[in-house]
């Protein structure tokens, strides 16, 4: 008997993928009497929930708020794992799946029970011969962004398997006993690096984040600059590294964190998003955001299994997102960045 896999549908206004996503799901080659199909909806206001509530052979949690990434995440989380679900796959609203989906996923997590979490190769849902991610990536100052995004297939050469730093939550396969010991999604983040985060927890708790090349999705992704992003993008970057990484590291880090930071406030000046980022500035002045920093700290040493060393290993000392290159840092800040982290990731030994 195959393992119980619960695919959580997080819809936020995505009625026009509905069909599209639903037919997709309907084709999946997997046992229907192991699968379940929950949505939670997001409050959205463009008639998905009416939609929704018609459907057959999903259960349905329509929200009265929009609880973020993490909280519509969690609340069909919780529900799988009460159900016995022996497997959570997140899966996007603007995302469809191809038939073997989720039985590679699920075969490629029963090959090593030290894998925690199994991210499917993402295409572009309107270019399929285009990549959109063979994984997450975490560079040394905190920054997270998805692997090869943008890539042509043909010139991508990744290994079926191999270790990645974390999933992305747009199309991952969970294990629920790994859930159910390091936690799930942290609703504190609400949106950006939720998924990062609990990759770092995996990591700490000793598993593996792995990428599935048979395990495919296609994602109508399109690169947004929000404003907003920033300031969530920026709070939640220092706050895990805050929340995750030992005294000693934090120590090797602060130097090039603090340069960083000066860098980035030109940057800010210069994309006109200054005000989200000094009202980061102002986040971390709250006390309760270091009560959260704190108990972050608590859980993740309970937690841990292994050093920061085996941590920042896969770290990279380069900054590669397609959508916000720029000369600058494509000709002077990563090879300088890059060189940066060779030296200073030999000081992390603990």
């Amino acid at each position: 008997m195959l393992p119980k896999v619960a695919i959580i549908y997080l819809s936020y206004n995505g009625k026009k993928y509905l069909k599209e996503v639903f037919s997709a799901l309907d084709n999946l080659d997997y046992p229907k009497d192991r699968l379940e199909i929950i949505v939670v909806d997001n409050d959205s206001k463009d008639g998905s929930q009416e939609v929704l509530r018609k459907m057959d052979g999903i259960t349905f949690f329509p929200s009265g708020k929009n609880l973020g990434f993490a909280g519509g995440n969690n609340l069909g989380t919780e529900h799988a794992l009460l159900e016995g679900a022996d497997y959570i796959y997140l899966h996007n609203n603007d995302l469809k799946l191809e038939p073997q989906a989720i039985k590679e996923a699920v075969a490629l997590a029963e090959s090593d029970k030290e894998i925690g979490s199994v991210q499917s190769v993402m295409k572009l849902w309107r270019q399929e011969n285009v990549l959109n991610s063979t994984g997450g990536m975490v560079h040394f100052l905190g920054f997270g962004f998805v692997r090869d995004n943008g890539a042509k297939v043909s010139d991508v050469d990744r290994k079926d398997g191999e270790e990645i730093a974390y999933a992305s939550g747009a199309a991952v396969l969970y294990r629920a006993t790994v859930l159910k010991q390091v936690g799930l999604l942290d609703p504190f983040l609400f949106l950006y690096h939720e998924d990062l985060e609990l990759g770092w927890r995996i990591r700490l708790a000793g598993f593996k984040n792995v990428l599935s090349m048979k395990s495919i999705a296609f994602h109508d992704y399109e690169f947004k600059r929000s404003i907003t992003k920033f300031y969530w993008m920026e709070r939640n970057r220092i706050l895990v590294h805050f929340s995750h990484l030992k005294c000693g590291t934090i120590l090797v880090l602060l130097p090039f964190l603090f340069v960083m930071e000066i860098a980035l406030l030109f940057f800010a000046i210069k994309g006109g998003w200054i005000k989200e980022k000094l009202f980061v500035y102002f986040q971390f002045l709250k006390p309760s955001t270091w009560v959260y920093v704190f108990k972050s700290r608590k859980r993740s040493k309970i937690i841990r299994k292994v050093s920061d060393e085996k941590i920042v290993s896969i770290f990279t000392g380069k900054i590669d997102h397609q959508e916000t290159s720029s000369k600058v840092v494509e000709e002077i800040g990563n090879p300088v960045l890059q060189i940066i982290w060779s030296i200073l990731k030999q000081f992390i030994v603990w």
